[in-house]
């Protein structure tokens, strides 16, 4: 009993220092006015450096839990993003969200696919390696575009527009590298837009039948209404796992779903509700999913890796830079406002590392691809935050 007792304490022990260092991260970049994100990440690469990790994280229930955490924090992002996103300004947005995220995602594909190819790896980790290039971190995106009040802007609704539509044909793509390179049928693929479909009805009749409880629920008081709100947003993440489309999609879905159905509630319950899931979210799970990419980074395979962890590096700023810049005979933006957006393409640091974890597990990659893959997230992702906030120090009214 006394054993069990001194097991819990210290996996509450290392849930505080988690999230006390990334506290103190968090708001030392506010303080020097830096993207508060970008500390939360440093906060777990300094948690991640070997001897502190042996000495904070020793047993693996500490580590399956600040996981676990670090998934509902990536969970309840995209559900905020969803709530907090206006959509009549992404639906203005759709030609150019449409047109970037084909465009984001098919150039980094090729380009990775050519570079491993080059360095003489198979075609299924090279499509592997080119899939996870092309892919956008909503997640890690929309936390940056909220600390910089740029989230309801143009290019910010683009953005997340274009990496919404980003993480669906990206889902579907990896789902097909995943089936044929794990031994799959080539006909199990058919099922693929069919489980997709599937997914959009039954998310429909479960949307209507949420909407009818939560105004039921409205006059019971709001530990009833966001109860509910924490049920619909699992139930949905868990449909589009199920549907192997990635839980990211059913968490977003839901987010708009439910913007949808706390507009016909009060408005004081409304406004309660989307400030309870920000403080949930934002005080809580998202500081272990910033710190989880830190933790997973290994520094040794780094070291001996450097030529491929450039190259990756190099191909993924490229890849979407130029796919986004590409689409300009298309759009009414400018060059400047494509170039911005294509760095708000740039952060990865989720579906990527999901599918680069299973492909390195099945023998589909080997661990030089899987670290550089890794490296890649992590600096992508610390340089869009400086990205973003130089350029709208120097243009505000570029991001309109």
């Amino acid at each position: 009993m006394i054993w069990k007792a001194l097991k819990v304490l210290g996996v509450i022990a290392v849930l505080a220092i988690v999230l006390g260092v990334a506290f103190l991260f968090n708001e030392a970049f506010r303080r020097l006015n830096l993207p508060p994100v970008v500390g939360q990440i440093l906060s777990g690469l300094i948690l991640g450096v070997p001897i502190i990790k042996s000495l904070i994280f020793q047993s693996s229930q500490s580590f399956e839990i600040v996981d676990l955490l670090a998934t509902l924090g990536i969970l309840f992002l995209l559900l905020l993003v969803g709530l907090e996103i206006d959509v009549e300004r992404i639906l203005q947005s759709s030609k150019e969200g449409v047109l970037i995220a084909l465009s984001a995602a098919v150039v980094p594909l090729i380009l990775g696919f050519a570079l491993l190819r080059v360095l003489g790896y198979s075609v299924v980790a090279s499509l592997i390696f080119g899939g996870a290039l092309s892919v956008t971190a909503e997640g890690t995106t929309v936390k940056v575009l909220m600390d910089a009040n740029a989230l309801n802007t143009r290019l910010g609704a683009i953005i997340v527009s274009a990496g919404a539509i980003d993480d669906i044909f990206e889902v579907l793509f990896l789902s097909m590298v995943t089936i044929v390179g794990f031994g799959g049928s080539v006909l199990q693929l058919v099922y693929l837009p069919l489980e997709f479909l599937v997914f959009i009805a039954v998310a429909f009749i479960f949307f209507k039948l949420v909407s009818k409880t939560l105004r039921v629920v409205e006059r019971r008081g709001d530990v009833e209404l966001f109860s509910l709100i924490i049920i619909f947003v699992l139930v949905m993440a868990t449909l589009s796992e199920a549907l192997q489309m990635g839980y990211l999609i059913g968490a977003i879905a839901s987010g708009f779903l439910l913007q949808i159905s706390l507009r016909r509630l009060r408005k004081s319950d409304e406004e309660e509700m989307v400030r309870a899931t920000r403080l949930v979210t934002l005080a809580f799970v998202v500081p272990f999913f910033f710190v989880n990419i830190g933790l997973n980074f290994d520094y040794g395979y780094l070291l001996g890796n450097v030529f491929l962890v450039i190259l990756t590096v190099t191909v993924a700023f490229l890849g979407k830079i130029i796919g986004t810049v590409i689409v300009k005979p298309l759009s009414r933006l400018s060059i400047r406002q494509l170039y911005l957006i294509g760095w708000g393409m740039n952060s990865r640091g989720a579906v990527e590392l999901v599918i680069a974890l299973l492909a390195l597990r099945h023998g589909l990659i080997t661990q030089e691809i899987f670290s550089a893959l890794v490296a890649m997230a992590i600096i992508t992702t610390l340089v869009f935050p400086f990205v973003l906030q130089r350029e709208i120090e120097k243009n505000p009214k570029a991001m309109e």
